[in-house]
């Protein structure tokens, strides 16, 4: 595919809106979409959510419900992929690799770096004894959420027959496959190069196998030595796009997540496992009282074990402060330092800020949270651009009404037979305003086609040069 140039000159639709907010004047400009958009919207596609002035690029192949959010029941309820069996046959004997490729348990298995019965249950054990007991995490207090023996361990203990947790009979359901090649970072970057990541989303499925509100995501970073590599990847998911959905279809992604999915997939990583972080989005361990939470875990590297995996470890939510310093001064204080840093969404929510601890050891959620300093609102943090950008990249911001128009889940549980429903972050918002009279609008499964359409057709020499972005979500 040739690269895309631009011999238009884009129409701009000026016009400006005057607005009062509590005293403060703040200007709209309404910007047409154009084929290519101008160059800075072109680069806007990398550093911006908003997709208000998104470059149409309406030629471009890139077929998303393919390449970069698969939720397709022919896939997530691919019986040979999804399930330990027994299926239906189609007269091939399937690959040995194919049964039960995509499901949680194999998941466990590529993060754990063993496929050892008894391993992988305490492996799997330990990371769900994170839920019943209090812990601190950098300062904050997460509280125990004790139903996670009564309504995960104790069932799925009680269906593998005995006292090891059988990855055959994890009570978790496919809802997604997802490409996140706009997470891809240059040799720029403190992290390295990469190409961004890969994602697999469940759903926690009760003892009667019915759909509860306790999603959990593997986020697998998609390796990348070199801005080759970071094409290849890009040239691998957009291969995709040419597969009719059925078994080819369903044999070409598989080929694409055994190189990042499964165990030893990442050598010089912990465990050998390619998992970035693992996140968990729930409240089904406190129905019917609020919050819902949203936590993070890792597998910590420089980590010395003899024999046993390294364990995953509950760490502190990307990007997100804790819950406590929502309108106190130091929200307003970081957002009013690092102004330029969020704006161009490069900035990094630290662990510390002025001497005391910031980032959150998880993120609770009552789509209440409009990240904010001290009252009255829309006061303490100068520019309200800066308020919207930083608090839509926290984890209770993103996940959250006021900011997204967002309750609580992106990817929503699913019956078998029916694909999961999309939150209109991912498929459009339509224009609306913020609380501070920031306009924005969103559809970012969208801005990541446009992004992949661009990253198709630059040079290394462009791709080696593109922004740092920062995004998690």
């Amino acid at each position: 595919m040739s690269r895309l140039r631009s011999h238009l000159s884009p129409r701009i639709i000026l016009a400006l809106f005057v607005i009062i907010l509590g005293g403060s004047w703040i200007a709209f400009a309404s910007v047409s979409r154009t084929e290519l958009g101008t160059p800075d919207q072109q680069a806007a596609v990398r550093t911006s959510r908003d997709v208000s002035g998104l470059p149409l690029q309406s030629s471009c192949t890139v077929v998303p419900e393919k390449e970069l959010f698969v939720t397709a029941t022919s896939v997530v309820d691919d019986c040979l992929r999804t399930t330990w069996g027994p299926c239906v046959s189609t007269g091939t004997p399937p690959p040995p690799a194919t049964q039960g490729a995509w499901t949680f348990g194999a998941r466990m298995q590529s993060v754990a770096g063993t496929t050892d019965p008894a391993t992988l249950s305490t492996f799997t054990l330990n990371w769900l004894h994170h839920w019943q007991v209090d812990q601190t995490i950098n300062g904050d207090l997460v509280p125990a959420r004790t139903r996670i023996k009564s309504l995960v361990i104790d069932p799925w203990l009680a269906a593998s027959g005995g006292t090891t947790l059988d990855m055959k009979k994890a009570p978790f359901r496919l809802l997604a496959i997802v490409a996140r090649l706009d997470l891809r970072q240059n040799a720029g970057y403190s992290g390295g190069t990469t190409a961004g990541e890969a994602r697999f989303v469940y759903n926690l499925l009760d003892g009667n196998g019915n759909t509860t509100q306790f999603n959990v995501i593997f986020e697998y970073g998609l390796d990348a030595a070199d801005c080759a590599a970071v094409q290849n990847w890009a040239d691998l998911w957009h291969g995709l796009g040419s597969h009719t959905f059925g078994p080819d279809y369903n044999a070409a992604l598989q080929a694409v997540t055994d190189r990042f999915a499964t165990i030893g997939a990442s050598p010089g990583k912990p465990n050998g496992s390619a998992l970035n972080q693992l996140r968990t989005n729930e409240i089904q361990l406190v129905l019917p009282s609020p919050p819902w939470e949203l936590r993070e875990f890792k597998l910590p590297v420089n980590v010395v074990t003899t024999g046993a995996p390294v364990q995953l470890a509950e760490v502190t939510v990307a990007q997100t402060p804790a819950r406590s310093l929502q309108n106190t001064a130091a929200i307003s204080t970081y957002a009013n330092a690092n102004a330029t840093a969020i704006l161009q969404n490069s900035n990094v929510v630290p662990l510390i800020w002025s001497g005391s601890p910031f980032r959150g050891g998880a993120a609770p959620n009552n789509l209440d949270l409009k990240w904010d300093g001290p009252l009255p609102s829309c006061t303490s943090i100068t520019d309200p651009k800066v308020r919207e950008a930083f608090s839509l990249n926290t984890c209770s911001g993103c996940h959250g009404t006021p900011e997204t128009k967002t309750t609580f889940k992106q990817v929503e549980p699913r019956a078998a037979g029916s694909p999961s429903a999309l939150s209109t972050f991912l498929t459009g918002t339509g224009p609306f305003t913020d609380m501070c009279g920031v306009q924005v609008n969103f559809n970012d499964i969208d801005r990541r086609r446009v992004d992949l359409c661009q990253l198709l057709n630059k040079t290394c020499t462009e791709i080696n040069s593109e922004p740092v972005v920062t995004f998690v979500h």
